[in-house]
């Protein structure tokens, strides 16, 4: 007997949204503190940092959470699935340098902690992945909408941008703070932004390949939210960018 199923789009899977609603709850306790109580936040944080590396964290902890929502809320697979793609690579880079910093006589106990958490949130997007797939099945097939000229671009140039700089960023993050990076912040904390960068990269890269508007719209959330909260902490801690 054919399941009516097999010729509907696919959806995210009840599990698959549990999981990512969990994951969301998570980020917002910890974006919100990070960004709105930084100097109760550093202590948390497994490596020395300052108020205004914290609040970018905390950025980047709400970043993922507008992702989360946002595939919750498109619901289609095919529509949210990039938005799992960011958020497992985000956490998977971010895992390996906080291993790696864990291996270091400096870094504290509790970075096993946040290993563990990355760890564990990697796992849980590439299982969702892995249980929807990437490719699209005829019956996934979407909508052809006349092209999105302006949005093509400005992806693009994003797409280049925070491509090169997230990768100096990661790879020779000492250049990277020499040459471009505006203040003072510990190696692996760059690295970590350079997480959220790169991931970026591969969600505006593929935005700008889509003829679905509905695919572009669930991608602007995340997009938009790190940008707009880093611009307000650099406002903030604007004396600590002009020394």
């Amino acid at each position: 007997m054919t399941n009516m199923s097999d010729f509907r789009p696919r959806l995210v899977g009840k599990n698959s949204r549990l999981f990512l609603l969990i994951l969301s709850e998570i980020n917002l306790v910890l974006g919100a503190l990070f960004f709105v109580q930084p100097d109760s936040a550093i202590g948390l944080w497994p490596w020395p940092v300052k108020a205004l590396a914290v609040r970018f964290l905390g950025a980047t902890f709400l970043a993922i959470t507008f992702g989360c929502w946002s595939a919750l809320r498109v619901k289609v697979w095919q529509r949210g699935k990039i938005l799992i793609l960011v958020g497992a690579t985000f956490f998977g880079i971010t895992s390996v340098i906080a291993a790696g910093t864990g291996l270091s006589q400096t870094a504290g106990p509790s970075i096993w902690a946040w290993t563990g958490y990355f760890l564990v949130a990697t796992l849980g997007l590439l299982a969702i992945l892995n249980h929807h797939g990437w490719y699209r099945r005829p019956q996934d097939m979407i909508g052809l909408d006349p092209p999105w000229k302006l949005a093509r671009l400005f992806f693009r140039v994003q797409t280049v941008a925070v491509g090169v700089f997230g990768s100096f960023m990661l790879f020779i993050p000492e250049l990277a703070l020499d040459q471009f990076w505006p203040w003072d912040v510990a190696l692996p904390t760059l690295q970590t932004f350079a997480a959220l960068f790169l991931a970026t990269c591969l969600a505006t890269g593929w935005a700008s390949l889509q003829t679905e508007k509905a695919r572009i719209r669930a991608l602007l959330p995340l997009d938009a939210i790190f940008p707009t909260l880093a611009l307000l902490a650099v406002g903030i801690h604007w004396n600590i960018i002009r020394t």
